[in-house]
């Protein structure tokens, strides 16, 4: 059995956003406990998709703690050696071989730029 909303209640509109609204939201939990979420949103539909969210962010946060510190620094510093002898290695002039770095780089930087965004909790006080 999968969890499921049984009960949602508005509670009051945000202080500091005016679209914004709060909701309580009661979860019934597979092993058949309930628990009470608040939850923010524009509408009940981006409430319930920001509880959904910061729950896969929570799942996918505790597996990526278990890999040690030293791992990230390794893959981070071997992506740029690899990234560096692929351009060095490359026969043509200078500008294309600073071309090839420069845009893997921007790319490395626009993923974790897009992970850092995905981690972010949604479901805060609004």
């Amino acid at each position: 059995m999968k969890r499921k909303v049984l009960n949602v209640t508005y509670r009051k509109d945000s202080n500091k956003f005016a679209d914004w609204m709060k909701y309580e939201i009661e979860i019934m939990n597979e092993d058949g406990s309930t628990e009470m979420i608040p939850a923010y949103g524009k509408d009940l539909q981006d409430a319930l998709r920001r509880v959904v969210h910061d729950e896969k962010v929570e799942i996918v946060e505790k597996k990526a703690k278990r890999i040690p510190t030293m791992v990230w620094v390794v893959l981070w510093f071997g992506y740029i050696f690899g990234l560096t002898e692929l351009s060095v290695s490359i026969d043509e002039s200078n500008s294309v071989r600073s071309i090839v770095f420069m845009s893997g780089f921007v790319f490395i930087t626009g993923v974790v730029l897009w992970a850092k965004a995905w981690f972010r909790q949604r479901n805060l006080d609004k």
